[in-house]
């Protein structure tokens, strides 16, 4: 080969190569839209906005956030997975990824898994609150396993869905106490959160947020449990699940980052590093902590054990309790 094929051949590898580059160096240059696969104004997307604002800043470039509803999340969760991996579609994840995979009938499987997501960083973690109204005359769990027991029939829960993160807490629960309780599945958290209120539920398990605190100090709503591994900061005299001797009982909630399955490693890094160092300012955390979540950073490795961890043991809980989804 003379010298000057030899040349040509390198300037050729070096200019493919130069647009992969100085693409990564100049990430981001347009706008990022993350999907969150719920309705505006809910937990979910309250802390993604507030993520996002804070990412705009720091980024320099405009991160919005995109709604996209339907199935329990499941559509925005498939659109996200077809979103071209370059860093422009993310996706706002949270536990309930860890369901879909086991409620989903075996003759209509998702058209993904978990593991065809990306994992950038863990954003804040929450709990569930069992709440009762203050009509039900129920102050504790002891007091509504005593009910059930006593009472069959008496007791009854609502849900903002089959199958979805405030369906199985307390499904689960009833399993591990030994009680009946007949699931009333709504349209959305807040209706069966108002009907609690107004008793015509026993109760529900709602994803803490601030919008909990007017009711609770008011004492329309008497919180009993929170399915936390410990205390959350938000309610310190409610006990968790767990130190009312259900300790198998733990499902906390936790909001995370993701892109679809190939996202680049540098843009997986740059964008990780964003979170990590956000997760330590005090203003972004105060924002977080006022919504009721806790700023809490997830390296995409753990982030990603964390997800296939949750969705095997969640399977091997639904499979011992027999509980069922095709209401």
């Amino acid at each position: 080969m003379t010298k000057n094929a030899l040349s040509r051949r390198i300037f050729a590898a070096l200019a493919l190569s130069i647009p992969a580059w100085a693409a990564a160096q100049s990430y981001p240059n347009r706008t990022i839209e993350i999907i969150v696969p719920v309705s505006a104004g809910g937990p979910t997307d309250t802390v993604a906005r507030v993520m996002a604002q804070r990412l705009t800043e720091r980024l320099g470039q405009a991160v919005v956030v995109k709604n996209i509803l339907g199935a329990g999340g499941v559509v925005g969760t498939e659109q996200a997975f077809r979103a071209k991996p370059d860093g422009y579609t993310l996706y706002m994840g949270v536990n309930s990824m860890a369901i879909y995979p086991n409620v989903r009938p075996p003759n209509n499987p998702l058209p993904f898994n978990v593991t065809d997501f990306t994992p950038i960083g863990g954003v804040a973690d929450s709990a569930h609150v069992m709440v009762v109204s203050k009509a039900s005359g129920l102050r504790s769990v002891s007091d509504l396993v005593a009910l059930a027991k006593k009472s069959p029939d008496a007791v009854s829960y609502g849900s903002a869905g089959v199958g979805g993160t405030t369906h199985l807490p307390p499904a689960l629960f009833a399993h591990q106490a030994g009680i009946k309780v007949l699931h009333v599945p709504y349209k959305g958290a807040a209706p069966a959160l108002m009907d609690t209120i107004a008793g015509r539920v026993t109760l529900s398990a709602p994803g803490y947020s601030g919008a909990l605190d007017e009711p609770i100090k008011s004492g329309q709503l008497i919180p009993i449990a929170v399915t936390s591994s410990k205390r959350l900061p938000f309610l310190p005299d409610v006990p968790t699940l767990a130190e009312q001797g259900y300790p198998d009982l733990v499902f906390p909630i936790w909001y995370a980052l993701f892109g679809p399955k190939g996202l680049p490693s540098d843009v997986v890094q740059k964008l990780s590093t964003e979170l990590q160092a956000m997760a330590q300012e005090a203003e972004y955390a105060k924002k977080l902590y006022l919504q009721g979540n806790v700023a809490n950073y997830i390296a995409p490795a753990a982030l990603g054990k964390i997800l296939v961890d949750d969705t095997r043991r969640l399977g091997e809980r639904i499979r011992a309790s027999g509980l069922s989804f095709a209401e």
